[in-house]
């Protein structure tokens, strides 16, 4: 082992390793608590975090485009978010690996 970070690598015309979505209501703090979790084991890694990387809501799709893996942080009324669905409908019919984790109560 040589205690280095693993190189991470990137689709070409891909901008984000991870995008993080979640509801704001219930999720902002612990997806913002992953980033730096991750951000801290992998200094490389991109990760789309809405308060650092959001410019137009109208654009969920192209980021969730413009992203590797899509990470779906499951808490109280994630799906009854409207851009919550539009995320993970996107995530879909693109096909896009994912995460799934679930806030425990």
């Amino acid at each position: 082992s040589t205690n280095q970070p693993p190189e991470l690598s990137i689709v070409l015309g891909l901008t984000w390793h991870l995008f993080n979505s979640h509801i704001w209501s219930t999720g902002q703090d612990a997806v913002k608590v992953i980033k730096g979790e991750l951000k801290q084991l992998l200094p490389d890694i991109k990760i789309f975090l809405d308060v650092d990387d959001l410019e137009d809501i109208g654009a969920l799709e192209e980021y969730i485009q413009r992203s590797q893996v899509i990470l779906f942080f499951l808490s109280r009324g994630y799906f009854k978010s409207r851009n919550c669905l539009r995320e993970v409908r996107s995530s879909l019919e693109m096909d896009k690996p994912i995460v799934l984790v679930q806030e425990a109560d």
